[in-house]
């Protein structure tokens, strides 16, 4: 059973911060979610909803029902048990479908009508400003950024060092584009462990129902899946993201409103249209590992392949070093026939504008994560392991 109390705020210097104690199994912790005082009067301390949301993947996986001391919103309510819930155990055996024990609140929340992106300043969140600026729906315009730790940063004191370090670059993109910005501190992922690439859905919404009484109108950057890849099954290779198109509007509410930003694009339709964004030239941020781009972790590989198909390198000089890539070249490529061995949806696209430079040798190279890619339940496990260390 995981036992959701009633969340409380409390000033503490220039912060605001909502707690609320959780117990799973009888083991009781705080999860604290911290914002700027400024914002302190639009955390939702009438509500279980970001709580909900927050534990609701852990408690499918683990088998735990919910209990929540303070009502959820009746919209949230019946889309999750009604829908959600249920199309999710549906196609995946070993879930729970977990019986959800909280009172309903239908009465409309006060809301100060803005509009919200989050802004890591990677090739999602700049998709999401180029696209949904400027525009005529004025009830849709951006009009606030949002920068959380709630588990892309990792987990520690690590990661709280890694969010510090990264804060510094959505600031400055905010004030330099006139935006406000909310940025949101929280320990949520050291008191629900769970693996951000099958869960970030959930955890992203948490810091926006924190905040539910801010936003009528929230982007959610969509994670690069097609229409046809639509799944609910939960395959190693495959987030959340996968089924954002539903889980987003059902986590919708009549006060709130979520979209998935860019559904439907696939990552280099996207990259299309940031690569003529002028802002990304010196904002474009995508590393896994560092503060700024290293250039060779999964993620800078990937964007690096993909600025280099839309002959735009030039461009990034600022954020990337260009030189050190094409001197490297054939190394880059080589991960991308590893990645596309592995079934990636996002190098299965690039690969189409590489061919001339792939290699029957790099393809020979690839075979041991064709093998992953056909057996993909090895990828955990010891085959994995020894695959990785004979590739270094």
């Amino acid at each position: 059973m995981i036992h959701i109390g009633q969340p409380k705020v409390t000033i503490e210097g220039e912060y605001a911060i909502l707690s609320n104690e959780i117990d799973i199994d009888g083991l009781r912790k705080t999860v604290w979610f911290k914002v700027s005082k400024c914002y302190g009067e639009y955390l939702c301390y009438e509500r279980s909803d970001a709580y909900v949301i927050a534990v609701l993947n852990y408690a499918m996986r683990n088998g735990h029902d919910i209990e929540c001391d303070t009502p959820i919103s009746e919209d949230l309510y019946y889309n999750v048990d009604k829908y959600l819930i249920d199309a999710l155990v549906a196609y995946n055996i070993d879930f729970h479908r977990p019986l959800i024990k909280a009172d309903i609140a239908s009465e409309t929340l006060p809301c100060a009508n803005a509009v919200g992106t989050g802004i890591s300043c990677g090739v999602d969140s700049l998709h999401a400003l180029a696209c949904q600026t400027n525009l005529k729906f004025k009830r849709h315009n951006i009009t606030h950024l949002t920068f959380n730790n709630v588990g892309s940063h990792g987990v520690g004191e690590k990661a709280a060092s890694l969010f510090a370090s990264r804060c510094e670059q959505p600031k400055k993109f905010a004030e330099e584009y006139n935006f406000n910005i909310v940025i949101s501190d929280s320990n949520l992922m050291d008191v629900i462990e769970q693996n951000h690439y099958k869960t970030h859905t959930y955890s992203s919404m948490f810091p926006i129902f924190c905040l539910q009484k801010l936003y009528s109108v929230y982007f959610y950057a969509s994670s690069g899946y097609n229409y046809h890849e639509f799944r609910l099954d939960d395959s190693p290779s495959r987030s959340c993201g996968s089924y954002e198109m539903l889980s987003l509007p059902l986590f919708s509410t009549r006060n709130l409103r979520i979209y998935s930003e860019g559904e439907g694009l696939t990552r280099m339709e996207k990259l299309k249209e940031v690569v003529k964004y002028k802002p990304s030239y010196k904002y474009l941020n995508v590393c896994l590992l560092t503060e700024d781009n290293c250039g060779k972790c999964e993620k800078c590989v990937r964007t690096l392949l993909g600025i280099d198909a839309l002959g735009e390198l030039d461009n990034y000089k600022e954020v990337f070093d260009i030189e050190y890539y094409r001197k490297n070249k054939s190394w880059y490529v080589q991960q991308l026939v590893n990645q596309k061995s592995l079934k990636k949806h996002d190098y299965i696209e690039l690969a189409s504008y590489f061919r001339g430079e792939i290699t029957p040798f790099m393809h020979l190279r690839a075979l041991p994560y064709k093998v992953l890619g056909w057996f993909p339940f090895l990828r955990n496990g010891m085959i994995h392991r020894i695959i990785k260390q004979w590739r270094k």
